[in-house]
């Protein structure tokens, strides 16, 4: 197994098919045509006050 670890790492590192870009993009890419989910996002709050320590 560790030498097709070895053996698959040579190969991305000579390969010169990988485009540097997003990894963003590439994620979405790949995602993407699965379908997706929508999420309910809450809004933000302030920021509650911290809590006195001093005691």
């Amino acid at each position: 197994m560790e030498n097709e670890s070895r053996d698959i790492l040579r190969i991305a590192q000579t390969s010169d098919n990988a485009e540097a870009g997003s990894l963003y993009e590439t994620i979405r890419a790949r995602i993407e045509p699965l379908g997706g989910v929508e999420l309910d996002v809450p809004q933000r709050e302030s920021m509650r006050e911290p809590p006195d320590l001093s005691e």
